[in-house]
C-alpha cells in the first residue's frame, strides 16, 4: 500500500491538497466500512531468511513490537506483554487467586511508573510521546480482538430484553 499526496496549484479539490500542518490523521477502512482487523507492521531483516521476500510481516499485538521499535527503552530486547500473561497475586487481589491475569493496559500503565527515581519512558520527550500513542492503539487493538474472537462468551443474552423492549417502543430512548 501507497499514499501519495498530490500538489497541484490549479485545482483546489480540498481532500487532495498536500497537508498544511505537521499533524497527520489517516482513517483506513475495508470495502465494506470496517477498520482493517489485520494491522501488520513490515519488518526487514537484514539477512532475510527468504530472499524472495526481504521483510516479515508482525502483528500490532507481537511481544515483541516495543523492543524492536524503541530500542532505547528496552536495551536488552526483553518481550512485552502476552495474552494470559499471568503474576504472582498481590495485596488486594480479589478472593484467594494466587496467580492473576495482567491485562496489557496495566502491563503499559505499569512501564510508565517512576522506579528508583528514573524511568527512561517518561524521560524521552517526543518518543514517550509517539510511545504512548502506540501503546494506546495496543491496548485498543487487544480490546477489540477480544470482542471480535470472544462472542459467544460476551453475555448478551441479558441485554435482549432491552432490546425487545426498545423494539416494541420505539420512542423509548436510552
Amino acid at each position: 500500500m501507497n499514499m501519495i499526496t498530490k500538489r497541484d496549484r490549479h485545482s483546489d479539490q480540498r481532500r487532495y491538497n498536500a497537508p498544511t500542518t505537521n499533524e497527520i490523521a489517516m482513517v483506513f477502512v475495508n470495502s465494506d466500512g470496517e477498520p482493517p482487523f489485520e494491522r501488520n507492521i513490515r519488518v526487514y531483516p537484514l539477512y532475510p531468511e527468504n530472499p524472495q521476500q526481504p521483510f516479515i510481516n508482525s502483528n500490532i499485538l507481537n511481544p515483541n513490537l516495543d523492543p524492536m521499535a524503541y530500542l532505547i527503552f528496552f536495551p536488552y530486547g526483553e518481550p512485552g506483554w502476552q495474552p494470559n500473561w499471568r503474576c504472582e497475586s498481590y495485596q488486594g487481589a480479589h478472593g484467594n487467586q494466587s496467580r492473576v491475569n495482567v491485562a496489557m493496559l496495566q502491563y503499559k500503565s505499569a512501564l510508565e511508573a517512576v522506579i528508583d527515581d528514573f524511568n527512561p519512558i517518561i524521560s524521552a520527550g517526543k518518543l514517550t510521546q509517539q510511545w504512548i500513542v502506540g501503546s494506546y492503539l495496543q491496548v485498543e487493538e487487544n480490546n477489540l480482538n477480544s470482542i471480535r474472537t470472544h462472542q459467544q462468551q460476551l453475555r448478551t443474552e441479558l441485554y435482549q430484553g432491552l432490546a425487545d423492549r426498545n423494539s416494541s417502543n420505539p420512542a423509548l430512548i436510552i
